[in-house]
Formats: structure tokens, C-alpha cells, sequence
């Protein structure tokens, strides 16, 4: 009796790795794709200066909001390899985590936290960007399984074991002096509120911070790091100063009262430092982390 067990575990044993076998996982990991929490943009000529006497000037409009927006296709298509080759397959899993890195500036509004989203109709494929901080990642796995191996060229033959693949697709948001540039103007044109005062509300501070990210980009051009950091830190320290958590009382251009939005609902202020963090450790121009 006992041999009988003995030989039927040693024969279990010997069959596992033999169905394991059958099945193989074929993991496809696309490049990373960035994107930013703004765009250049414009209004077609529409929303135009007004200069009096002289007519119309310039498009005011020269900023845009980021948008993630992933385009699934029919049954994931857009995503899966199988159906670039017109391959049979069949959706097992699709899952979608976002995740939100952990920030010096602000840790109290940007927290570090992990969404994940599992099955077709409960992943959200719309991501406005605009207040999203540098390093935030999305990933998209699709697990699917089709009847018979392929390559490139198409399917490899008749294959009576089942094949399952893995496709994963990253977004990470990105920031740089080019688009902190962009996000400052964003920020001049949008509203606080109900006031139509503009998240920088401040017009005297608006040129002034423009400007010297113009010097931080003429630093790095020739080098010179240490002239870059201490431009990007007097940003850093205006930008603190010019806080304000509710909407100016008086619409006047300059002065107590304005500065940049600071709430829950349009944390720009915040916005700006911890992009002005990424962008000092990522072009090496502040400290690094300890």
C-alpha cells in the first residue's frame, strides 16, 4: 500500500511541470510614455488682446490643460499584440494602478497613494493632468490568452496548448523648465473662482517668476549649476510667499490679497514647488535626497 502512494506522489510529482508546461506566459513591456500637466496651445485667433485704437493683438490664450486619455479599441485591440496580427484571443484581466509618488513640498496635499482599478467598465480612461505632481505613473496590464502561439509574422502553427500573454503600458508625468513655463501661464490664465481672478493673481510676481526661469534655462546652457540652483531656490521661496488660500477680496492687479491659490480645490501654489523640486533633482541642481 504504502509503495502504491509512493508511486502515485511520484507520478503527480513528474505531471506537474508537464501541464505547467502547456501554458506559457510571453510578459511584453512597452516603453515608458511621458506626459505633462501642460500643453502649448492657443485659440485659433479667437480670444485676441483688445488695444483699442489699434485693433486686436496677440492670441491670449498660449496654454492648455494635460489630458491622459488611453483609447481602449474594441475588446482592448489598441493594446493587445494579437490583434495587430489578427490572432484570435480572449481577455482574462485588464487592470489599471495609478500611482502617486511621495513629495517633500506639500506632502500634506500631493500624498503618496496607490489606485488600482481591475475589470473593463471600472477603469477611468479620461485623466485631466493639470494639478498632478512629476512622477505619478500609471500602468495598464492586459492579461489574455489566445489558442496558438504567434510572432510578427502572425501565428506560428496549430498548437493544442493554450497561450497567455501579459502587455504592460506606463504613463509618468514629466516635468521640466519648459513645462513649468507652461504651467505658470496656465495658472495666469484659469480662475480662482466665481471672481474670475486668475489662480496668479498677482501680475507684478507673474513676469518676474517667467523671467527667471529664462535665467535658470541661460545658467544650464553654459553649465553653470551653481547660478541655476540659487535662481530656482528664489523661485522657490517667491512662490512660498505668494500662498493665498482664498480667492483676492479685491480684483486689483497687485498688492495684499494676491498672490497664487493655495486651497484644496486649486492647490497651484503647491503645483509649482513640487515641480520646482523634481526639476532641481532631476537636472542635478539641488541637493540630492539623503
Amino acid at each position: 500500500m504504502k509503495k502504491s502512494l509512493a508511486l502515485i506522489a511520484l507520478l503527480l510529482i513528474i505531471a506537474v511541470p508537464a501541464m505547467a508546461a502547456r501554458v506559457q506566459t510571453i510578459p511584453i513591456t512597452h516603453e515608458m510614455e511621458f506626459v505633462y500637466q501642460c500643453y502649448e496651445g492657443d485659440s485659433n485667433e479667437t480670444n485676441l488682446e483688445f488695444r483699442g485704437y489699434e485693433g486686436t493683438g496677440d492670441d491670449v490664450i498660449n496654454a492648455v490643460p494635460g489630458v491622459l486619455s488611453i483609447v481602449p479599441g474594441d475588446n482592448w485591440e489598441n493594446f493587445i499584440g494579437a490583434a495587430q496580427e489578427e490572432v484570435p484571443y480572449t481577455i482574462k484581466n485588464v487592470v489599471l494602478q495609478k500611482q502617486t509618488p511621495s513629495i517633500i513640498q506639500c506632502s500634506d496635499i500631493f500624498r503618496a497613494n496607490v489606485i488600482s482599478q481591475q475589470g473593463t467598465p471600472n477603469i477611468r480612461l479620461w485623466w485631466p493632468l493639470m494639478y498632478e505632481v512629476p512622477g505619478t505613473m500609471w500602468t495598464l496590464t492586459i492579461l489574455y490568452g489566445t489558442p496558438e502561439p504567434y510572432d510578427d509574422d502572425g501565428p506560428m502553427g496549430p498548437n493544442p496548448a493554450g497561450y497567455v500573454h501579459t502587455e504592460v503600458w506606463q504613463w509618468q508625468v514629466d516635468a521640466t523648465l519648459e513645462s513649468l513655463e507652461c504651467l505658470l501661464n496656465l495658472f495666469h490664465e484659469l480662475p480662482f473662482g466665481l471672481d474670475e481672478v486668475p489662480l496668479i493673481s498677482d501680475e507684478e510676481l507673474f513676469p518676474i517668476l517667467l523671467e527667471k526661469i529664462e535665467a535658470i534655462q541661460a545658467a544650464m546652457s553654459m553649465t553653470d549649476h551653481t547660478s541655476a540652483g540659487l535662481i530656482l531656490g528664489d523661485i522657490e521661496m517667491e512662490v512660498m510667499d505668494a500662498c493665498i488660500s482664498t480667492s483676492p477680496i479685491s480684483p486689483c492687479p497687485t498688492g495684499p490679497g494676491t498672490g497664487i491659490a493655495n486651497s484644496l480645490e486649486n492647490p497651484a501654489c503647491c503645483k509649482i514647488l513640487a515641480d520646482v523640486e523634481y526639476i532641481g533633482y532631476d537636472l542635478g541642481i539641488l541637493q540630492p535626497r539623503k
